[in-house]
């Protein structure tokens, strides 16, 4: 049967709407605002620069580690509550990242936090579809999206100036009246929220969540290593290779699960994977290619930074601004329809800047990167609404948190990805710092194979995902 929707009216459906975009906005706001501020931070605590970099690290690989497990426990224990104490250890955590006066207390602040935004981010999605019905999801889940690129929008330019103007630990207090709004506007209509479903039979699967956190920690190292290390490091190969092993005990471990992490009926449903291929395949061709943005619009456009970061705050804001439309028109219209054209001018857009990004202008710039950005906010929504068609509620919480761990499997893929296309053949380390590295040849080419993941990414969306009606969908997809 469908999730149980509470009898709340629509200004208590906003208050709890409110409350989820402002989990997404501060979590993705401490990976933006944080970076700007890093050369700070390593002088004011006398930190070396791979010693800072965990810093970014901690947060990173606590919060998608970890996101799968604290989504399964949305299914089993009242998700509102989850939500509402991964919000206060952020916030906790956050005070006490700025309070910090040793890089080590920084550092172990930073994976509390990472653990708090999990906890926020792992329930967020099942919070809306136990909110709102099967329909109306997709501009809930549009604002949830455009919350997130307003995070990662906002977080340089204001981190600069709140650092220049106050002093770094200000970017964590930061995070302190956001949430105390959203919990104060929204904590009592989401202590009420429950699962949706009994969940009294339903057990955590502990080894399971053990060997996921294990593989995508090692996984995600592993990938945000690459850009400087190189994958001639032993450790990289190393760190990949135990990966991979972690990920087959899971599975080996999951087959004797009565509620794994990863339910094979679930994946086995031709809906949920194409979807998930989906993901995977749009975040590593856009993410990967915004990574390598301010290396081109420097290198080969011979802009200043502030106007390259202009530039890039165009895709970012196009993207924002267009994810709530994508949304309400793929309930009105046709899911498949909008996350279609989505994926298409995505494809047109990074084609464009394969083939002309030597010679663009900056008004061509500008056109092309709106084309991305509008095409990857008509993306978002609909294929997650797609994707949740008729789950079954009692793991509709795990689905919606697998969709939050391939978007960052998809983006650290599209990153290395790049860099590694970028330094194909390069006779200096792998690390983006050598100046004969980033001609408009080794660019172009890296452009190119973005160009042909989205590519297969708009063919696959054109694949039918096959319907029925909601009651026996869901007793595929249990």
């Amino acid at each position: 049967m469908a999730a149980a929707v509470p009898p709340m009216g629509a200004p208590k459906r906003g208050l709890m709407l409110l409350a989820v975009c402002g989990g997404a906005f501060m979590a993705t706001l401490d990976t933006s605002i944080v970076s700007i501020t890093l050369p700070l931070m390593a002088r004011d605590l006398d930190a070396s620069l791979p010693v800072i970099s965990w810093v970014m690290l901690a947060y990173l690989i606590a919060n998608a580690s970890l996101l799968l497990s604290c989504s399964q426990l949305g299914d089993i224990w009242p998700p509102g509550r989850l939500f509402g104490a991964g919000m206060t250890l952020f916030a906790l955590a956050s005070a006490a990242c700025g309070l910090s006066h040793h890089i080590g207390s920084l550092i172990a602040a930073r994976a509390v936090q990472g653990l708090g935004a999990s906890l926020m981010l792992g329930v967020a999605p099942k919070i809306i579809t136990l909110t709102f019905q099967e329909g109306e999801r997709g501009l809930p889940f549009g604002l949830f999206s455009t919350a997130f690129a307003s995070g990662v929008t906002v977080g340089a330019p204001l981190g600069g100036i709140i650092a220049a103007t106050w002093g770094w630990p200000w970017i964590f207090f930061l995070n302190l009246p956001i949430a105390g709004v959203a919990l104060g506007v929204s904590g009592r209509h989401l202590h009420r929220l429950q699962p949706g479903t009994d969940g009294s039979g339903k057990r955590f699967d502990w080894p399971g969540g053990l060997f996921f956190t294990i593989s995508i920690a090692l996984f995600m190292w592993a990938l945000t290593q690459v850009r400087t290390l190189g994958w001639q490091q032993p450790a990289i190969w190393g760190a990949l290779g135990g990966a991979v092993g972690a990920f087959l005990l899971l599975l080996l471990v999951e087959r004797r699960r009565p509620w794994p992490l990863l339910p094979g009926r679930l994946w086995g449903h031709r809906t949920f994977f194409l979807g998930g291929v989906a993901v995977v395949l749009t975040f590593a061709a856009v993410m990967g290619t915004f990574f390598l943005l301010p290396f081109y619009l420097q290198e080969i456009q011979r802009l200043p930074p502030q106007t390259a970061g202009l530039l890039l705050a165009v895709l970012s804001c196009s993207n924002a601004l267009i994810s709530p439309l994508g949304g309400f028109y793929g309930d009105r219209w046709s899911n498949l329809a909008i996350l279609r054209l989505g994926a298409f001018l995505i494809l047109a857009g990074l084609a464009a800047l394969w083939w002309w990004g030597a010679a663009a202008g900056t008004g061509c710039l500008i056109l092309i990167f709106i084309t991305i950005g509008v095409g990857f906010g008509l993306f978002q929504a609909p294929n997650l609404n797609e994707m949740l068609f008729g789950v079954n509620p009692q793991v509709l919480g795990l689905a919606a948190g697998t969709n939050a761990v391939l978007k960052n499997i998809g983006a650290l893929l599209g990153i290395a990805g790049m860099v590694t296309v970028v330094t194909w053949g390069a006779t200096e380390a792998a690390s983006l710092k050598a100046g004969q590295c980033l001609s408009w040849s080794c660019l172009q080419r890296a452009f190119l194979a973005a160009t042909f993941l989205a590519g297969i990414n708009a063919f696959i969306n054109l694949v039918p995902r096959r319907r029925s009606t909601p009651s026996r969908h869901q007793e595929r997809i249990r």
